[in-house]
């Protein structure tokens, strides 16, 4: 009689490891795996090479669409291209990284300025005075055909 008990017990617990396997690797895995995936970009054109000055940065709004599964999503952002050399781009984005409001370039101050906080960034990003303590946003671009490519997040 104790024989049967003890392999009920085993089998009882064979089946809910075999249970718990089931349902929670793959759980598991829904956590973890996410981590390791690079994140999802899209490519834009911003314009001929032409068009952006040597004297100041231009503002360039982008419109985008991003597919998930059936779902299409559109985007809308400006970003700031500054040149700094032949051949040399810099393209920031357009939101302050202490509170998230809109800079805009300030020529006066020789700067992109956050009215929010008084926050000045330089013409490559950098932080020049109030309180942000992290440069802008800077994102990859590419020179191709005489146009101006950017990676934006998607």
């Amino acid at each position: 009689m104790m024989a049967r008990r003890r392999l009920l017990d085993i089998l009882v617990k064979l089946s809910a490891l075999a249970v718990s396997g089931v349902f929670g690797l793959p759980a598991l895995l829904a956590l973890v795996l996410p981590s390791f995936r690079k994140p999802a970009t899209v490519r834009v054109r911003l314009g001929p090479l032409s068009q952006f000055s040597a004297t100041r940065p231009v503002a360039v709004s982008v419109s985008y669409q991003k597919r998930d599964g059936w779902v299409i999503r559109s985007f809308r952002r400006t970003v700031f291209v500054s040149f700094i050399a032949p051949g040399q781009f810099k393209v920031l984005s357009n939101i302050c990284t202490h509170a998230s409001c809109a800079i805009t370039w300030d020529g006066q101050k020789n700067g992109f300025f956050c009215p929010c906080h008084d926050g000045l960034f330089g013409k490559d990003g950098r932080v020049l005075a109030g309180p942000p303590t992290r440069p802008l946003e800077e994102f990859p671009v590419q020179i191709e055909g005489g146009y101006l490519f950017v990676e934006l997040p998607a």
